[in-house]
This record gives C-alpha cells, structure tokens and sequence, in this order.
C-alpha cells in the first residue's frame, strides 16, 4: 500500500508538470484545482504515518524523482520540471514544519493550515521560475482553487462523522465505508 500511496503522490506531480506544458498558465488552473491539492493531503498522510521520521528529507526526494520523471520523459519540460520541483520541495518543506509545530492540534488546523503555507509558496514560487514574472489572476486564481481543492482532499482523508477513521483505515490497509458505529460495533465483536 505505501508504494501505491507513493506512486499516487508521484503521478499528481508528473501530472501537474504535463498539465502546464500542454496547456500553458490554464494548465495550472486544473492543478491547483485537483493534483496540487491531493499531494498537500497526502503530504498530510505522509507526516501521519511515517511520524516526522525523515519526512521533509522523504518528501524531497519523491518531490525531485516527480521532476526527473517529468523530464525523462519529455525534454521540453525542463523549465517546468525544475520549476516544479523547487516550489513543491519549498512549499513542502515550510508546510511540514507548520504541520509539525501544531501536530498536537486537530486535523482541520494542522491540514489546512498547513495547505495554506504550502498553497502561498507553491504558488509564487512556481510561477516566478516557470515564467519569470507573478501573473497576479492566475495566482489568485491559483490560491482559490487550492483552497477548495485542499477542503475537497481534507473530507476524504480527515473528515469526521462516517469517515472518521479513514486515515487510521488507509494506514492499516482496512479502509471500509462503514458507519463510526457499525464498526465500532464490530470491533467489539473481536
């Protein structure tokens, strides 16, 4: 399950890269609406399950194998490729620490809060070494649906009421769509 969880990580950013070279600065709409977002959860995820064991360093360096696979398999992503690495590995990291100075606070604080350091980053940084310049709608645009995109990846993961137990569920490779009840029901059963 940890390579899948990994490889999904991966594929968000491979994709996200492709997206901004076929379609431009539209291209980054798509991302900040459904890739970027699904990698600040599992960034989340990640932190949760490997505890802040060599995490930044972890998450760096899947973040730059993302970038080489982006470039490996089509040259004309250079620019974007280390675009993207850099953001993400800077966002990553100032999100991770965010995470880690509030890890014993609740889920919406310590996910979101830290989505939106990384949001903020990712954003500027990205778009200052893909183009050179800050193209001030897109990056609003960008801090929108980031944001929505990141409550969007927060319900999946850490929602409470029947999906409650879906992080601890996804970690022990026993995610069921039960009720908080019918499970507990069944837990003490056992």
């Amino acid at each position: 399950m940890q390579v899948l969880r990994i490889s999904l990580y991966l594929l968000a950013i491979i994709l996200s890269n492709f997206s901004v070279l076929w379609f431009g600065r539209s291209g980054i709409i798509f991302a900040s609406l459904f890739l970027m977002p699904f990698d600040y959860a599992m960034r989340c995820y990640f932190h949760e399950k490997w505890k802040g064991n060599d995490l930044i360093a972890k998450i760096g360096a899947i973040t730059l194998i993302g970038g080489a696979i982006t470039f490996l398999i089509n040259k004309d992503t250079q620019a974007i490729a280390i675009a993207s690495s850099g953001s993400f590995v800077i966002s990553q990291m100032l999100a991770s620490l965010f995470y880690r100075m509030n890890i014993d606070r609740g889920y919406f604080l310590k996910v979101n809060g830290s989505d939106l350091v990384a949001i903020l980053a990712d954003s500027i940084v990205f778009q200052m070494i893909a183009f050179g310049n800050l193209d001030k709608d897109i990056f609003l645009a960008q801090i929108i649906l980031k944001a929505i995109g990141g409550l969007f990846w927060y319900g999946v993961f850490f929602s409470k009421g029947k999906d409650s137990y879906l992080l601890r569920d996804i970690a022990q490779g026993s995610y069921i769509w039960n009720s908080h009840e019918n499970r507990r029901g069944k837990n003490e059963k056992r």
